[in-house]
């Protein structure tokens, strides 16, 4: 429906300035190339409209095109053509003629990195659709997001209108005052303009589009109409002959914005913000970029030292591991040592112990060996002197008869013969003695011998027991000894192995402890770069 002039101030011409009916099906977009020579990505995102609109007529504004446009359908002599071939600044020739296509014949704009997701037949709910002339979405809304800043702007991506909209009027005649007065400022002519990214932003972009929006709609209304009449929509809302679409419709996978998502149905298009202008038109770092990339960098530092940080906390702990492993080892080997010396000195003084014993019992079987050999050399003594005895008491006998040889014969022979008799039996007797005697002598050293032996023998087992029980009970101690002092190293040991792996435990779950933060900081971290970078997106298309 047609907006009474009165409320819509303009003062430029247009051909046919009746608006026609219903929306044009007709989709424009603009690019460098020709549509063969577009690149695929782009090719693809095309496919999107044609496939999802197939009623409707698709266009591709190029350079040379786009010109031709303008020329075809402004007078020779307006301002609209004058300004637009003035112009050479692509990006905003892109933005104005986008403006004046929608202005001249209507239908749906987007960018060649803009794909649709919906049918733009379902795009205006019914109960709108007879009072809506323009369609516009949102881009930037910061009061939806944590920091709550009063950031507003509106799509230009994305634009709907009808043929001929007052408000599209009303929208040009704001951008070529702004070229204007922006080449005014900087003392050059539009051919001469060379602005920089806030400048574009401001003068033909989503900035001039949000700005003339909201006089539009305050001189239509009679009331001030601002972003507060907006922000945090959650269904479409029309003011005046405006239909504005909550943030998704046209904002949905926006980085950084808190749009949701394509998946929850209420998307239309989706922008993938393929466009490289802002690098043509760099004006160096904002303040708040330069904010950003200073916060960035200490992050970055941050992070670098953390991670030094835990690297040399890793080696220390990695050499502390060592050093006590070392040191066990070490411990151990010591205690095995000196458990191989008192081994050692237990079998030297046992076999210390042994000799001693070995040399003393040589001793006394030497002393025992002598003392029968003097027995032995006694007996024989008393052997001989009694044989001598008897020797001499036989010589006395004969020595008796030798006075009167002749004169008494037969008492010769009587005493001869007694004698004889006499001698029988005195060596009778003495042979008696004798041999009781050598039984006797014999016996005795026999006796002695035995009784010594097994005196000796009782005295050397005796020895023999005692050496043992000592050498037994040295040993014991020894080997009592050994075993508490391997009790005790094990316990040691044992109660060194608990520590440190009570300690590996305790580094571990301080490890993930740690590794939690990191991940809560970074997620943190992580949050506020996008809220950074919502900011510098949102000044940089303002600019």
């Amino acid at each position: 429906m047609a907006v009474p002039s009165s409320l819509v101030k303009t003062d430029i011409d247009v051909q046919n300035s009746t608006v026609l009916g219903d929306f044009p099906k007709r989709i424009w977009t603009t690019g460098p190339l020709s549509p063969m020579r577009i690149k695929k990505e782009d090719a693809d995102r095309v496919r999107t409209w044609m496939d999802l609109n197939m009623e409707y007529r698709y266009e591709l504004l190029t350079d040379g095109s786009a010109e031709t446009y303008v020329k075809d359908h402004f007078p020779e002599h307006s301002k609209i053509r004058q300004t637009y071939l003035s112009l050479n600044d692509f990006i905003m020739r892109a933005d104005l003629i986008r403006y004046l296509a929608l202005l001249q014949d209507g239908g749906v704009y987007n960018d060649l990195d803009v794909g649709c997701l919906r049918p733009i037949d379902l795009w205006i709910p019914p109960a709108f659709k007879d009072n809506t002339s323009v369609v516009l979405g949102i881009e930037v809304d910061n009061e939806m997001g944590p920091d709550r800043s009063n950031l507003f702007e509106l799509v230009n991506w994305t634009i709907m209108s009808r043929r001929n909209a007052p408000f599209m009027r009303f929208l040009v005649d704001r951008v070529i005052r702004n070229l204007e007065q922006d080449a005014a400022a900087h003392n050059t002519t539009l051919a001469n303009l060379q602005p920089k990214r806030q400048e574009v932003i401001d003068v033909t972009g989503p900035a001039a589009l949000t700005e003339a929006t909201f006089q539009y709609l305050s001189e239509k209304t009679q009331t001030t109409v601002n972003m507060h009449n907006f922000t945090k929509m959650r269904r479409p809302k029309l003011v005046a002959d405006i239909l504005v679409l909550p943030i998704n419709a046209f904002g949905a996978g926006h980085q950084v914005q808190w749009s949701g998502t394509d998946e929850d149905g209420s998307a239309l298009v989706h922008h993938y913000f393929a466009g490289s202008w802002k690098t043509t038109h760099f004006d160096g770092p904002t303040e708040e970029e330069k904010k950003a990339e200073e916060a960035k960098k200490n992050e970055e530092a941050r992070k670098k030292q953390e991670e030094e940080d835990r690297k040399r906390k890793e080696e220390e702990d990695r050499k502390r591991r060592e050093d006590e492993d070392r040191k066990e080892k070490e411990e151990e080997e010591r205690k095995k040592k000196e458990e191989q010396d008192r081994l050692k000195k237990a079998e030297e003084e046992r076999t210390k112990i042994k000799e001693d014993y070995e040399k003393k019992k040589a001793e006394e079987d030497q002393k025992k060996k002598a003392g029968s050999s003097n027995q032995q050399v006694a007996i024989e003594g008393q052997s001989n002197t009694h044989s001598h005895n008897a020797d001499e008491g036989q010589g006395k006998g004969q020595g008796q008869g030798e006075p009167n040889p002749q004169g008494d014969q037969e008492q010769r022979n009587g005493q001869q013969q007694n004698g004889e008799e006499n001698q029988d039996e005195a060596e009778e007797q003495d042979n008696g003695l004798e041999e009781k005697q050598g039984i006797d002598q014999s016996e005795q050293p026999a006796q002695a011998q035995q009784a010594g032996q097994a005196l000796e023998n009782k005295s050397n087992a005796e020895g023999v027991k005692a050496r043992e029980k000592v050498s037994l009970s040295v040993l014991e101690q020894e080997r009592r000894k050994a075993i508490e002092e391997f009790n005790r190293v094990n316990a040691v040991r044992t109660k060194t192995r608990e520590e440190a792996i009570k300690k590996i435990q305790a580094d571990r779950e301080r490890d993930v402890e740690e590794r939690k933060k990191d991940e809560e900081n970074k997620k943190k971290l992580a949050k506020v770069e996008k809220m950074k970078a919502m900011q510098r997106q949102q000044q940089a298309v303002q600019g």
